[in-house]
């Protein structure tokens, strides 16, 4: 093993060592979020004329819960920036400086990809037969949910290079993170926003939320009344590959890299 690999097999050690020693507590706020959600619209919402949608929403937990965890990331390495600099030291170790920004963005990745997993034996539990999983396709499950992780990771990186500070990270949630996540089809279909306003449904395929929740659910409850599983699979690794690139270009500017 070269030296470059060793670093960055040893960063990744690192994070992961940290996030195991804290991830029961993230796993509870998970836990909680996810079966709130899921218990107002299967139980809750239908007493006001509305259908069960607890499926629906399942999907929309089990496909967006790495949004919030990166999310939260961030607000940890921009106090490390203010902070500490630990950034400064692993930029000087035996490894391409990008490859330090890869590091955070796969370690970003697993850590949300790790909690989320657990939703869906949860929500069976909770919703159990109107959770079907008649339609449920393992492949396509695993593949969207490894592509949908991976842009959380590097697109946390761009979040990243555009907080000046930690006193400005509630903008972000207002401004981007709620918006895309308000927006992406978390509680509706793109077809539905379509046929209620086809210029917004149009200008709402730049955001890369909506491919990760139709992909899931086409996944998880079957493809019929959502994107193409495909479509949205080829969308998200291009979106990636920007999010990516350009994340890893606005930090290395921002932290002096050479």
């Amino acid at each position: 093993m070269n030296l470059a690999l060793k670093s960055f097999c040893a960063l990744m050690h690192r994070d992961l060592v940290i996030f195991f020693a804290t991830c029961k507590d993230r796993l509870i706020n998970a836990v909680v979020w996810g079966v709130l959600t899921v218990l107002v619209f299967e139980y809750i919402m239908p007493q006001m004329g509305m259908p069960g949608m607890g499926s629906f929403m399942a999907s929309g937990a089990i496909a967006s819960w790495g949004f919030a965890e990166v999310t939260e990331n961030i607000s940890r390495f921009i106090a490390d920036l203010e902070g500490e600099r630990s950034i400064s030291y692993y930029l000087t170790l035996p490894m391409p400086q990008w490859a330090v920004f890869v590091r955070l963005a796969l370690s970003n990745a697993f850590q949300a990809l790790f909690i989320a997993i657990f939703f869906i034996p949860l929500f069976k539990i909770i919703l159990w037969n109107s959770f079907g999983l008649d339609q449920f396709s393992l492949f396509k499950f695993i593949l969207i949910f490894l592509i949908s992780h991976l842009f959380y990771g590097f697109f946390s990186l761009c979040l990243a290079s555009q907080i000046q500070s930690l006193d400005l990270m509630g903008n972000v949630w207002m401004r981007i993170v709620f918006p895309l996540w308000w927006i992406g089809c978390y509680q509706f279909t793109w077809k539905a926003l379509y046929q209620a306003h086809p210029w917004l449904a149009l200008i709402n395929l730049l955001n890369p939320l909506v491919y990760i929740f139709e992909g899931t659910r086409a996944a998880l409850i079957g493809q019929v009344g959502y994107l193409d599983f495909w479509f949205c699979c080829f969308a998200l690794i291009a979106m990636t590959l920007i999010a990516g690139l350009f994340g890893i270009r606005k930090l290395k500017k921002r932290l002096d890299c050479l």
